[in-house]
């Protein structure tokens, strides 16, 4: 009798320890987050008389007060992609590319400024909703601190 209860014992350890060894590999090949997509955050005057006198002329919505661009390509979990920033309605203007790992649903990014300046942002998607928040920055440089950006819908991608 002992033969038979060792034998079951020894079949429910071997069945239950497969089935753990199918939920750590489909966690293994669980989707890395989708960082791939444009995303855009914009902040703008509430009147023309906020606008420099230059743009006085031009629409609300066509001069930005502050504002980053991101056009992201993912593959696996390496991110590339194209940056382009402006502050003070478009007297400071950056711009460049950029490559990271992506850890689960977070990014850190190290950006140089056409000024001279490093920061250092960690990205972190929710959902359709991608959080920009500056960890470093040294030196002379326009990027937004702490902004959550939006996805651009196919339609009304540029590109």
């Amino acid at each position: 009798m002992r033969t038979k209860t060792t034998v079951a014992i020894r079949l429910l350890a071997v069945v239950a320890l497969v089935g753990m060894l199918q939920c750590v590999k489909a966690q293994a090949r669980s989707p890395v987050a989708n960082f791939q997509g444009e995303w855009e955050w914009a902040i703008y005057a509430k009147s023309k008389t906020e606008l420099p006198p230059a743009y006085r002329g031009e629409k609300l919505k066509d001069v930005p007060a502050a504002a980053i661009d991101l056009q992201l390509k993912q593959r696996g979990n390496k991110l590339t992609g194209e940056y382009s920033g402006s502050d003070r309605f478009l007297a400071r203007l950056e711009n460049g590319e950029l490559d990271a790992t992506i850890r689960d649903n977070t990014a850190r990014v190290d950006l140089t400024s056409g000024f001279g300046g490093r920061v250092t942002v960690l990205l972190t998607l929710r959902r359709n909703t991608l959080h920009w928040k500056t960890l470093k920055s040294e030196g002379e440089a326009y990027f937004p601190m702490d902004v959550y950006l939006h996805r651009l819908p196919k339609a009304k991608r540029q590109r």
